[in-house]
């Protein structure tokens, strides 16, 4: 009961539909003239020519009553087949030995009913009838022999009724055709500024042009604005901080010469790491703030890249193993994604001494996975290490070289790929980095 409860005809509907605009759009253009179709076919069909069919049998048997009236006033055979033929389009034929076999119809068809209706209801006589080919063939008896009546199918019937369906159809299928055409030449400029949004959050920025109808342009027109106005934030954003680092250097070096010229004390050791812990955060707020940059995407095997930065990483104690296939390749950012991995491979170095990095490739997503054997990091703190200058105490402090930017610059560089980046327990031990960039 509770799984038939559950069942709306309208969700199954939803999953049924197509999911673009443009499937959308031609069953909104198809219905209207499926059902304009259906309500024409029954209305012509079923109450129009019926009408008509029924006319024309009418007149049909009222002119075959005319021709036994005509027999029954005693004219003369020959003329009476030569008015009819004249008058009424029959072939009429009296032969006084013949014999009807059979009354009534020959066969129980759509035809045939009209005729029999009007028969039963207008000749005062008895009949066979037999509709075959082109030909409608009626026997009646009589006193003077068998009246034999034939009559062309098409006073009944015509065979170019069913073409006003037929025409009908193949004229709203032009103009499906025709409207298809047009919806999709404005379906394509939402496409293309679909594309452009998807690259442009991807990392990738490609030429766009707004076009299409007026509301598509305008969207189109507020997407390149928007867009500007994020590269211009982070092209000041790193100018500013790129300015900032530039004027902190030089009185960090004036205090680390007076320090050197100073008497070496506990004191003064204490202010030479102060200082060399501020250049390494003004180095690492340097590059985060560039981000993602202006790279371009470039087709590279994955495997040889991680190899590549295992291998440029010095006095790295920490023992890695790539496993994947070397055929798989993706478009990166390389020197970014290079800097993505070395973070993250530092970071794993200092809590870890062995890591193993699993490649994969699906329709969808290519998979790159981290795993460690160190100490992990706990469930409630795994959203919180992405924070900038965020480090995890007593395990990760100052005194570990980190000044908590590794993990932030590394995610950024995912999000800037259009990817995603999260943490999980490794079956190793220790803590697991999935990312995932779309393909």
């Amino acid at each position: 009961m509770s799984r038939f409860l559950k069942f709306r005809p309208s969700n199954y509907i939803k999953r049924l539909l197509p999911k673009s605009l443009f499937g959308r759009s031609i069953i909104i253009l198809m219905a209207p003239l499926i059902m304009v179709q259906i309500i024409l076919s029954y209305i012509f069909f079923e109450r129009h020519t019926d009408a008509i069919l029924d006319s024309l049998a009418q007149g049909i048997v009222g002119d075959m009553q005319m021709v036994c009236d005509l027999v029954d006033s005693g004219m003369d055979d020959k003329k009476i087949a030569k008015l009819a033929q004249q008058n009424f389009d029959f072939k009429v034929v009296i032969d006084p030995q013949g014999k009807v076999v059979k009354y009534g119809t020959y066969k129980d068809r759509w035809l045939y009913q009209y005729m029999v209706e009007q028969l039963n209801s207008r000749l005062n006589h008895l009949y066979f009838l037999r509709i075959f080919g082109d030909v409608i063939h009626i026997e009646i008896p009589h006193e003077r022999g068998v009246i034999t009546i034939e009559t062309p199918r098409k006073r009944l019937y015509s065979r170019t009724t069913h073409l006003v369906i037929i025409w009908t159809a193949v004229s709203a299928l032009l103009l499906f055709i025709v409207a298809s055409l047009f919806m999709r030449n404005q379906i394509r400029p939402i496409r293309r500024l679909a594309d452009a949004a998807e690259k442009f959050g991807k990392g990738s920025d490609v030429p766009f042009r707004p076009e299409g109808a007026t509301e598509v342009r305008k969207a189109g027109i507020a997407f390149m604005i928007m867009r500007d106005r994020i590269n211009r934030y982070l092209q000041e954003r790193t100018e500013m901080l790129a300015g900032v680092s530039h004027d902190l250097r030089t009185p960090l070096a004036r205090m680390k010469l007076q320090l050197a010229m100073m008497k070496k004390d506990s004191e003064v050791d204490d202010l030479q790491s102060d200082v060399d812990e501020m250049q390494r955060m003004v180095q690492g707020f340097l590059d985060f703030a560039k981000g993602v940059g202006q790279e371009e995407n470039k087709e590279v095997a994955i495997k040889e890249v991680i190899e590549q930065v295992v291998a440029g990483i010095r006095y790295l104690p920490l023992t890695v193993s790539v496993v994947g296939d070397e055929t798989i390749t993706h478009p990166l950012k390389i020197e970014l994604f290079k800097r993505c991995l070395t973070n993250l491979l530092l970071n794993s170095n200092r809590y870890s001494d062995q890591a193993r990095i699993t490649i994969d490739k699906s329709d969808k997503f290519l998979t790159v996975i981290i795993d460690d054997n160190g100490p992990g990091i706990p469930e409630s703190e795994r959203e919180n290490v992405f924070r900038p200058f965020y480090r995890l105490d007593p395990a990760r402090n100052l005194d570990s070289g980190s000044v908590g930017l590794g993990m932030t610059i590394a995610r950024d560089v995912i999000r800037g790929h259009g990817g995603t980046m999260v943490l999980d327990d490794s079956d190793l031990g220790g803590l697991r980095i999935i990312i995932k960039i779309p393909c």
